[in-house]
């Protein structure tokens, strides 16, 4: 046999060989302990499942993938966080198809805002199913998807509540809502050792507090069972001396009208001092028209206050 016949059935072999490795199918190749992968194959196409033991996320493609010219997905194809994921598409566009995403045991209590590419995305490009324990979000193709926890409005916290029971906070509902009335509703979740989310008290709590003098006040927002806006603010609180039983909670104001509802939603912490409130929280607190009976309590103990150390005063030979 001549050294060109070798030759030219060396590289016919070389050929074959290479066709062969590059029409196989693509599998997963990722080096993250935490990392499982599920993988079907059809031919060249193969369906793949990934899931991250360790944020409790898992990818699933629809449909069949071709990956036999860019191969296996590996480390930096894909990355899998507890309430995001990432695909880089421009790297591997085989994996722009479409897929459901399902993060178990997601850290909100209320439906999140879904983000692609930091931009918010709804139905059709993005559908989000929430049932208990998982929240299932379906892609149409694939990018950056995150959720984040809904906050549509700014709450102040006071870090020194006037009585020890009581947290309070004032919701401004924003420019856009000072002309509409919103009645809005305080939820606090506990979060147990599943991770699932509690509710454990809803304020404000359905009682009609007495005055000093005459009937009850119908307008307190225990009376009305909701917190009414002024403005489009509100003062409200939730009951931080019963929060027992968990180690986290989840913080959540709902205020609707008849035709706008808004969400605010965070951690808290139960670590709040006892101690009296700061000037200014003590002055949004005492602003509110249905503390007047408090209001009332704190002018007589002045006065009082105030006649003892004359008296006092007077005894020791102060003044005459």
């Amino acid at each position: 046999m001549k050294v060109s016949q070798i030759f030219g059935m060396m590289v016919v072999t070389f050929l074959v060989l290479l066709s062969a490795v590059s029409a196989a199918p693509g599998g997963v190749d990722l080096s993250d302990p935490c990392v499982n992968a599920t993988v079907s194959y059809s031919g060249d196409l193969s369906l793949v499942t990934i899931s991250n033991s360790c944020t409790d996320v898992s990818i699933s493609w629809d449909d069949w993938l071709n990956m036999t010219i860019l191969g296996n997905i590996v480390d930096g194809d894909v990355f899998i966080g507890d309430t995001w994921v990432e695909v880089d598409s421009v790297l591997r566009p085989d994996l722009d198809e479409s897929a459901t995403i399902t993060f178990f045991n997601p850290p909100f209590a209320v439906e999140p805002n879904i983000l692609k590419d930091s931009t918010t995305c709804s139905s059709p490009e993005c559908n989000l199913t929430v049932t208990t324990g998982r929240m299932v979000l379906e892609v149409g193709g694939f990018s950056n998807y995150s959720l984040h926890a809904k906050q549509e409005f700014t709450v102040y916290s006071d870090p020194k509540p006037e009585l020890k029971e009581k947290v309070y906070q004032t919701v401004d509902l924003g420019d856009a809502h000072r002309g509409t009335t919103f009645m809005c509703i305080v939820q606090i979740y506990g979060v147990n050792e599943d991770g699932e989310y509690i509710l454990v008290q809803t304020n404000p709590k359905r009682s009609i507090q007495a005055r000093l003098f005459g009937s009850p006040d119908q307008n307190l927002p225990e009376s009305l069972g909701y917190f009414p806006t002024t403005s489009g603010m509100a003062n409200v609180y939730f009951d931080g001396g019963v929060l027992s039983g968990y180690n986290d909670f989840e913080y959540v104001v709902q205020c609707s009208s008849n035709s706008t509802k808004l969400v605010y939603e965070e951690p808290i912490s139960t670590r709040y001092s006892p101690v009296g409130r700061d000037v200014v929280g003590r002055g949004v607190w005492l602003a509110d028209g249905s503390n007047a009976f408090y209001i009332v309590i704190i002018v007589v103990l002045a006065v009082l206050a105030l006649l003892l150390l004359m008296k006092f005063g007077r005894t020791l030979g102060w003044w005459r």
